[in-house]
């Protein structure tokens, strides 16, 4: 009986394995690759823009690392088929004064065909950009210290930036979606 306890022993030890690994052939080791850490950047208050969001939702989350703040971002886009809605009562300034009442401005941007348009925006400080989503598809406008939230059809989300600075965004559904408003003094 011992002898036949030895046999069994030695067959499960060499069937065993093969029995785990499909046609009998053995699996290979699964390949791991290295994760990179997200690096998360502090918000101050001075690198904080005010938010004025228009619908409140749920915020989704975000792909996280290159992330870009007015510090570390030295290219300047120039914009393209930048649409100002202009205040209609405007008032005079005489050469050489200062404008100390001067209005901001809201910039509108849309967001269709999975993209934003226009994808660069430049603006001056305190003024507004208000996205509106026209697609049939939910999308967010997503910055390192702001995010819109859920934006379905026909949404709207302003942001008004009080600090100079390149400001990238994109649309945590849709990561592929990028836009870049740049603040001048």
């Amino acid at each position: 009986m011992r002898k036949e306890y030895v046999i069994f022993i030695i067959l499960l030890g060499a069937l065993l394995p093969s029995g785990c690994a499909e046609n009998g052939s053995v699996e290979p080791e699964p390949s791991v690759s290295p994760v990179e850490t997200p690096v998360e950047i502090p918000a101050t208050p001075s690198e904080t823009p005010f938010e004025t969001p228009v619908l409140p939702a749920e915020v989704p989350q975000g792909p996280a690392g290159n992330v870009e703040t007015p510090e570390n971002t030295s290219d300047q886009i120039p914009s393209e088929n930048l649409t100002r809605t202009e205040p209609e009562n405007l008032s005079e300034t005489p050469v050489g004064m200062p404008d100390t009442q001067a209005e901001a401005r809201v910039v509108e941007a849309k967001i269709e065909n999975f993209t934003f348009n226009p994808e660069s925006v430049t603006i001056s400080t305190n003024d507004t950009v208000r996205w509106t989503n026209l697609d049939p598809i939910t999308h967010t406008v997503t910055g390192p210290d702001f995010t819109s939230g859920a934006l379905r059809d026909g949404d709207s989300f302003e942001l008004s930036f009080t600090k100079k600075g390149v400001y990238r965004y994109y649309c945590s559904i849709h990561p592929s979606m990028e836009g870049v408003v740049t603040v001048e003094g």
